[in-house]
């Protein structure tokens, strides 16, 4: 049977990838026959791709949580030094729309929150460009509203 081989050939990353990819192009076959929707290959290979990323990402918190107690303090927010800023950025997919949405959170050395913006884009392929175009989007922030020094953190 084909997938007990693929199971016993191939890693957990690898079969995770081959699953998503078969139920993504079955449910676009779906969609080309039953509603007349036809999407390039780069895109249904984007939305599988989307879906194991963000399967891995809803169950991280589960892998969090074996983390030992130092692990976990070291993974808290702090402070920025004095003077300086902090700009917090994250990435969201929305795969239905292929949009993503861009978010960055700019704090002064107490704390408070300084700035805030938000920006929704197209989908450009996949979570990790997502994130690094909040990243883009949180300097470009920081330098216009003038807070400067900073650093940048992002998940």
């Amino acid at each position: 049977m084909l997938s007990v081989e693929l199971a016993l050939s191939r890693g957990k990353e690898d079969l995770a990838q081959i699953i998503a990819v078969c139920w993504v192009v079955w449910h676009e076959r779906n969609l080309s026959v039953l509603e007349g929707n036809q999407n390039s290959p780069q895109i249904t290979a984007a939305r599988a791709t989307t879906i194991v990323e963000s399967y891995r990402r809803i169950k991280q918190p589960k892998n969090l949580a074996m983390l030992t107690q130092r692990q976990l303090e070291n993974k808290n927010w702090k402070l920025p030094q004095k003077n300086w800023f902090k700009v917090n950025v994250d990435a969201v997919v929305k795969m239905s729309d292929l949009e993503a949405g861009l978010g960055v959170v700019i704090r002064d050395s107490s704390g408070k929150i300084v700035s805030a913006a938000v920006l929704r884009i197209r989908f450009r392929g996949n979570v990790a460009c997502m994130e690094a175009e909040a990243v883009l989007f949180g300097i470009q922030a920081a330098y216009q509203a003038k807070y400067v020094p900073f650093i940048i953190e992002s998940d």
